[in-house]
């Protein structure tokens, strides 16, 4: 909305500017060209875009990519499996896929505690806990070190199995190694754009 309300005001202004009666006060001209180049400004500074990820689940590669498209970090990764799930129960019903689209991060967390989801319990032979604050719920370590959430379950996160980057093999999440996430921790913020294909 903002971008629509900027680029109106310098094209008002600039045909303002260019169609002005010869006999009108050169200060008003002035003012309403300074005024044209200071939107002007503005507005290329809207369109400089952060640093982004780009989540390559057929390949499974993570980049980092700077405002001019150049690759600053390339990490392997783990992405969802697109395998299905089902339980005794009607609602027990799951197919692992990574979420494809444009998202951004949402929020960053150091040394995330795993919640684990139902899923978790029937894929292990487990009786699924009835009450949310179950202790057997949690679990810290599971994830790594850091975690970059850019859904509400969904996050690029650690693994205690680094063997399987490169595969698609996870619940949906995006895994990465070690040194990877934590460069990509100290590097992204919060807001970041993150684009999964």
């Amino acid at each position: 909305m903002r971008f629509a309300y900027l680029i109106g005001v310098i094209v008002l202004v600039g045909v303002a500017g260019s169609k002005l009666d010869v006999a009108a006060e050169a200060s008003g001209i002035a003012a309403l060209r300074h005024e044209h180049l200071r939107l002007l400004e503005e507005l290329t500074q809207d369109l400089a875009s952060p640093p982004y990820l780009v989540i390559d689940t057929y390949d499974n590669r993570v980049d980092l990519r700077d405002a001019s498209h150049q690759i600053v970090r390339q990490a392997l990764c783990a992405t969802g499996s697109g395998r299905k799930l089902e339980g005794a129960k009607p609602k027990y019903n799951w197919r692992f896929y990574t979420p494809k689209g444009r998202f951004s991060v949402l929020r960053k967390v150091a040394d995330p505690i795993w919640i684990k989801p139902e899923w978790h319990f029937v894929e292990s032979g487990e009786k699924v806990p009835v009450f949310a604050e179950d202790k057997r719920r949690f679990e810290r370590g599971a994830l790594g070190e850091y975690a970059l959430y850019f859904l509400k379950d969904y996050m690029i996160h650690g693994t205690i199995f680094e063997v399987n980057l490169g595969k698609n093999i996870t619940h949906g999440c995006i895994r990465v190694g070690r040194e990877d996430l934590r460069y990509l921790y100290e590097t992204v913020e919060v807001g970041c754009p993150v684009y999964i294909y």
